[in-house]
């Protein structure tokens, strides 16, 4: 495959949910990017009833070689087949298919680590239904870091075209937020982000802001101690020794204005809503999570499962078409160097 032929992987997510939905959209709008190539890991009658539901006529191509995609073929929806075990009723999830879930994300770590696909999307997911199944992870991230062989250091990064964020904390209540946060956490995230900004993004030595905790930073200590206490000690420390350029701690009510984001490639928060705020204020439609500090690339739509619209041929397909998008350039950078 030429160098600018990337194979990338998409998973199912749940089945009830708009995935399938927003898969044929979007595959049906890349279609005439010819270096892009999507192989989908779904059931096929998910995905020829999703046909029905968009309208769509684009034609399935089942994959048997799963090392070469020797059989891949252009203008089709390529598609890895999986068995699903119960009735799916779009809207309506249920938790005993869970194991379709997870089989399609494993499926799609299994084949990225033994072919030529360069990347992963993952489709949406209900922490909820999946813990009812016994599912023990708050979500993709930290599941796919415990796949993940050489790097165990996963970080979710939320990326839009004008904007990067990345949650110090996820899906945590804010009251535990102060008690998690710590110096060895600040410079781990920061020593991730060095690494991976490099391979993925061409960027050598990235500029990181980091927010305060506590309202406008702290104000030296009569708001809150943890910034001078956690978050200045570790920016001092990553000043010293860390390739990096860093701005902070910031108040989180002025580090998103236009012109703030201008002087940073990627800012650190402190929690959940500090960082996807602005990200979906920003730009609602097109965010995408990134997973860093694992093995592979993986790239999901930054929305859920959308049971309440699911099956009306309302899913907007914009988010999962920029994940697919950003999963192709970061592969061009790491295989390619561009």
């Amino acid at each position: 495959m030429g160098s600018l032929q990337k194979i990338i992987l998409i998973s199912a997510g749940d089945p009830a949910s708009i995935a399938s939905e927003i898969t044929i959209k979007a595959i049906q709008y890349l279609l005439v990017d010819n270096h892009l190539k999507t192989i989908v890991i779904s059931n096929p009658n998910l995905i020829e009833n999703a046909k029905t539901l968009v309208k769509s006529n684009i034609a399935l191509n089942v994959i048997e070689d799963l090392k070469n995609f020797s059989d891949f073929k252009n203008n089709c929806l390529n598609l890895i087949p999986l068995n699903i075990p119960h009735e799916v009723i779009l809207g309506k999830p249920n938790y005993q298919n869970s194991s379709f879930v997870i089989n399609s994300i494993q499926s799609c770590v299994n084949i990225l680590n033994s072919s030529i696909a360069s990347a992963m999307v993952t489709n949406p997911i209900n922490k909820n239904i999946m813990h009812k199944a016994g599912f023990n992870f708050d979500g993709h991230t930290d599941y796919l870091e415990s796949v993940s062989v050489l790097k165990k250091k996963a970080i979710m990064m939320l990326v839009t075209k004008e904007l990067r964020t990345v949650p110090l904390t996820i899906h945590v209540p804010l009251k535990k937020v102060p008690l998690l946060i710590t110096k060895d956490l600040i410079l781990n995230t920061i020593k991730t982000i060095i690494n991976e900004f490099n391979l993925y993004f061409g960027i050598n030595k990235p500029r990181i802001l980091i927010t305060g905790l506590n309202p406008h930073a702290g104000e030296n200590g009569d708001i809150g101690l943890e910034e001078n206490e956690i978050i200045i000690p570790a920016i001092l420390e990553a000043k010293k020794n860390l390739n990096c350029s860093l701005i902070g701690p910031v108040s989180a009510d002025s580090a998103f204005a236009p012109s703030f984001r201008k002087q940073y490639d990627v800012a650190i928060c402190m929690y959940h809503d500090q960082a996807l705020i602005p990200i979906k204020t920003i730009d609602f439609h097109n965010g995408v999570n990134v997973t860093l500090g694992i093995d592979f690339i993986r790239t999901s739509p930054d929305h859920g499962t959308g049971f309440d619209i699911a099956g009306k041929n309302i899913a907007n397909p914009e988010s999962l078409i920029a994940s697919i998008k950003l999963a192709y350039e970061m592969s061009l950078f790491k295989e390619n160097g561009l």
